[in-house]
């Protein structure tokens, strides 16, 4: 079961990720990279026992994936979020629409594709929740996948 960090630490964390959210604005990327694995670094092991590392793996991800455009580097912290998940399970569909992301934009679509199924399956009601506030194309993707697969079906 994760724990919530004691105050002084969670600061201490906030207080580096703020930093490199200020990097980010400078187009210091080397420097905010190194942030957040300070920051990452803080919290006690095992990590996953932190309800909160899961979110700082899952901004160093989305800055190394979107911002910096280093996909190896986006693998490692997606990788940490998927550890933090495995324990945790308390973010339904949203490892999975990550996991979604990152197969699109490396070109493994088909696996991609499942992904985004598996995320919009345990979505509930709000079937496209996790494409909201994301770039269009992985719902366009998704979309077109979907109905060629719903018309493979009846044919």
């Amino acid at each position: 079961m994760a724990k919530v960090l004691e105050g002084k630490l969670q600061d201490k964390i906030d207080e580096l990720e703020n930093l490199a959210e200020e990097k980010l604005e400078e187009n210091n990327f080397d420097e905010m990279l190194k942030l957040m694995d300070k920051a990452w670094g803080l919290y006690p092991e095992p990590k996953t026992n932190c309800s909160e590392a899961y979110n700082t793996a899952k901004h160093g991800y989305l800055l190394a994936k979107d911002i910096v455009k280093d996909f190896e580097l986006a693998k490692k912290w997606l990788n940490r979020m998927i550890e933090d998940n495995n324990i945790n399970h308390s973010f339904d569909g949203d490892i999975e629409f990550n996991i979604g992301m990152y197969k699109f934009d490396t070109g493994a679509l088909e696996e991609a594709y499942k992904m985004f199924c598996e995320a919009v399956r345990q979505s509930g009601k709000n079937h496209y929740r996790y494409f909201e506030d994301e770039d269009a194309k992985y719902l366009v993707f998704y979309k077109k996948q979907k109905k060629l697969k719903d018309k493979k079906h009846i044919l």
